[in-house]
């Protein structure tokens, strides 16, 4: 058995080689073409270079500037959409939206400080600090701005360890789309204003993709099925003291579901990190507490068959956050023996105020709400294809103060694949 290691260019690059939201090329296309050989889906990551930029006419920022980026995310704040088709049949195998938003919570729940100084701070280019992050990547150093990074996609499909098929019988290659975050999305002032900023953007080049294709030693079947778990994402607004939403999943194997949420106004506004997950804020900045949750499945309560009142319930002025939201968030994410987090009551506690930036220290504000379905790993999870799943919660929301709710859904898939075509089972 032999391996190619692959180097590819976006199918829609142009001829500048530069690649920016703000100068019309937001997405960038990655086609792995049909050929007798198996993708090694852990292997898939995107290189290149970013630059900063505080206007039209390309003034790099200072550190004067109050030009900066979310600290969990880095290089992962220009992702908004992830989407993997088969090249064969066109069929969308996974599509994760909102895929900062995603990365937000996913990231420092599975990695931890010492993660964010080593390894995650060579390939992606992030610290968990907020000024530090800034210096570094935003203005760092002054008079040769320009990054280079080397990431993997953490999606369901890509992170299965699975060896896809490339054969004309079987997926045909795969495209992997990756749409850019709009500048204002990406990147926000530090101290809230936009003054001298409102032109600001972002700007990568020398675009590539990398991979490992393994040679088989045998002839490659033409039918079989790959099993992962995939990501799916959900979007609903809340602006009530009792804050209720419900959503048609779809999904027949559900593993966990999570949740993180922002003021709409921080949502592509430079003025704000549009990638903070904070609990709920009023109209003031202030924390409008979760003091109950009930969770439903067709209007009945499960998997809990009780109300999950938290500590403010009963302790108005604590400070602390409930550890019980902690470790449902964290077993809904990814279940079992997961110490590996940046999580701490530096940024989970009731604190924090949004009226002043940024928000908290050690990584930027963490809250997070997760139900999991599946915390022993046996991949059955629970059926949501046919009742939708609901989540009631009682908030200190005493101001019209709109909230915006990304959800995101952790789900068993199956990918059957012949000669016939292709066919998703969720």
């Amino acid at each position: 058995m032999s391996v190619i290691y692959n180097e590819l260019q976006p199918s829609n690059i142009n001829s500048t080689q530069k690649v920016s939201y703000r100068q019309g090329n937001p997405i960038l296309n990655f086609l792995i073409g049909t050929q007798p050989h198996l993708l090694d889906a852990g292997s898939v990551r995107i290189s290149g270079d970013i630059s900063f930029f505080k206007d039209a006419a390309k003034t790099q920022p200072t550190s004067a500037d109050q030009l900066a980026i979310d600290e969990k995310l880095a290089i992962y704040s220009i992702f908004e959409k992830v989407t993997i088709t088969s090249q064969r049949s066109r069929q969308v195998i996974e599509s994760v939206n909102h895929y900062g938003r995603f990365m937000s919570t996913y990231n420092p729940y599975v990695n931890s400080k010492s993660d964010k100084f080593s390894h995650a701070n060579e390939l992606s280019l992030s610290l968990p600090n907020y000024e530090a992050q800034k210096l570094e990547l935003v203005d760092f150093p002054v008079n040769a701005h320009g990054s280079n990074f080397c990431v993997n996609l953490p999606t369901g499909f890509l992170s299965s360890g699975n060896m896809i098929p490339l054969g004309a019988d079987s997926l045909g290659g795969i495209e992997i789309s990756v749409a850019l975050a709009p500048d204002a999305m990406a990147l926000y002032a530090q101290n809230g204003s936009t003054a001298g900023l409102t032109e600001a953007y972002y700007e990568l080049s020398n675009v590539r993709l990398h991979c490992e294709v393994v040679v088989p030693q045998q002839q490659m079947p033409s039918s079989g099925e790959i099993t992962y778990n995939a990501v799916s994402s959900y979007f609903n607004v809340i602006n009530s003291a009792n804050a209720v939403v419900n959503f048609n999943l779809g999904t027949s194997r559900t593993l966990g579901v999570f949740m993180n949420m922002c003021p709409s106004k921080y949502l592509n506004n430079m003025a704000y990190n549009s990638y903070a997950t904070t609990t709920p804020l009023n109209s003031d900045g202030s924390q409008a507490e979760i003091r109950s949750i009930i969770v439903t499945k067709a209007g009945v309560r499960l998997p809990f068959s009780f109300n999950i009142d938290t500590n403010v319930k009963d302790s108005p002025n604590t400070t602390v956050v409930d550890p019980t939201l902690i470790t449902f968030a964290r077993d809904s994410i990814r279940a079992g023996e997961n110490l590996r987090s940046q999580v701490s009551p530096v940024n989970t506690n009731r604190n924090y105020t949004g009226a002043t930036t940024p928000l908290t220290a050690d990584g930027g504000v963490m809250e997070c709400i997760g139900v999991p379905f599946d915390t022993i790993g046996t991949g059955i999870g629970e059926d949501f294809s046919t009742t939708p799943f609901g989540i009631q919660m009682e908030l200190g929301l005493d101001s019209d103060s709109p909230n915006a709710l990304f959800l995101f859904v952790h789900s068993r898939q199956t990918l059957m694949f012949s000669s016939d075509g292709i066919q998703l089972i969720q």
